[in-house]
């Protein structure tokens, strides 16, 4: 069943036809009246078939979108109407099904709030609210984000948006944790990622000739830059973060076995909560479990079991472990009793 905007538009605008009884409705009629409203909407010269408008006022009728809409057809003067000169599915009461699962679109759409390049999903909400409100729903807060998307790096989101998009290459202003000054650096977006609740900008580095990542609260400044966007070839979103946990991709490294177990307690939670999509069991006792992993390490893997503290052992590779034993010990040195 057809469930994409132009769908909806479709299925409002032959409504607003035919409760106009003072004129005859033929399906070419109803598909140039879609087609206005697509362009007013969209900007987009669609018309749709006649095969398209003949399914959309199926779907009206059969009760599939909700609704069982008393269309008919006049033979002789091969227009579309409604029976009922009082219905429009303007007037149609949601379900109590409808009202619960669109109190549960609202509490995720109400996170995005301030994402600029989703134009107008403010207003949206706003007119879905009052829709709500009228049909007596839940006030309660029922699903909560850990996040905010007011956070630094915001901000930029939309401008980034377009960028990427449109494929701009960009000049940003940098100021790393690292440096008391910023950097200027020639970049081609690719694609933003959230992780670890800040916002990450994956790119073409021109001057290191490589992908970069930069988080986004960093940022002091974007603007386009009047060269030519570079694709690189073998960049692909999917599998770029495929074999790594977080954003960092280390380079010439190669995606390599961890092994790592927990007690009991600790190995449940490590069941329902993956560290890694290729996650595995290698051996289940009563005692404790062993897991495998198949990801490249990074500065993101490494903080994953300094955070997990005693829950969690590394056995293998043996490099990883020493280091995350230094690490350890390093930690646990800042913990001396005599420091003040």
């Amino acid at each position: 069943m057809p469930t994409n905007l132009h769908a909806l538009i479709r299925y409002r605008t032959i409504d607003e036809c035919l409760t106009k009884r003072y004129r005859k409705w033929t399906w070419q009629d109803l598909a140039d009246a879609c087609a206005e409203k697509i362009y007013e909407y969209e900007g987009l010269e669609v018309v749709p078939s006649r095969r398209t408008i003949m399914y959309d006022l199926q779907y009206m009728r059969d009760g599939k979108l909700g609704y069982f809409a008393p269309i008919v057809y006049d033979r002789a003067s091969k227009s579309y109407s409604y029976d009922d000169p009082d219905f429009s599915i303007q007037k149609f009461p949601l379900s109590k099904d409808d009202l619960f699962e669109l109190e549960y679109a609202l509490s995720i759409l109400k996170n995005f709030k301030g994402f600029q390049n989703t134009t107008g999903i403010e207003n949206i909400i706003t007119k879905l609210e009052h829709t709500v409100t009228l049909q007596e729903t839940s006030k309660k807060e029922i699903v909560h984000f850990d996040h905010s998307l007011n956070e630094p790096g915001q901000k930029w989101l939309h401008m980034l948006y377009d960028f990427i998009q449109n494929e701009n290459a960009l000049k940003i202003t940098y100021q790393p944790f690292y440096l008391d000054q910023p950097y200027q650096r020639v970049i081609s977006p690719y694609i933003i990622k959230e992780y670890d609740n800040r916002w990450f900008l994956i790119c073409w580095d021109h001057l290191r000739q490589d992908i970069r990542n930069f988080a986004l609260d960093r940022l002091l400044d974007i603007e386009k830059e009047p060269v030519r966007f570079y694709v690189d070839p073998a960049f692909d979103a999917t599998q770029y973060f495929e074999n790594i946990i977080g954003v960092t991709l280390p380079k010439d490294q190669k995606v390599e076995e961890i092994i790592f177990e927990a007690k009991e307690e600790d190995a449940k939670y490590l069941i329902t909560k993956p560290l890694h999509i290729s996650q595995q069991i290698i051996e289940q006792t009563a005692v404790k479990t062993t897991f495998s992993i198949q990801v490249i390490p990074n500065f993101e893997l490494e903080s994953i079991f300094l955070s997990l503290g005693e829950r969690i052992i590394l056995i293998s590779p043996e490099y990883l472990r020493e280091k995350i034993k230094a690490r350890l010990i390093t930690q646990l040195s800042q913990y001396r009793s005599d420091v003040n």
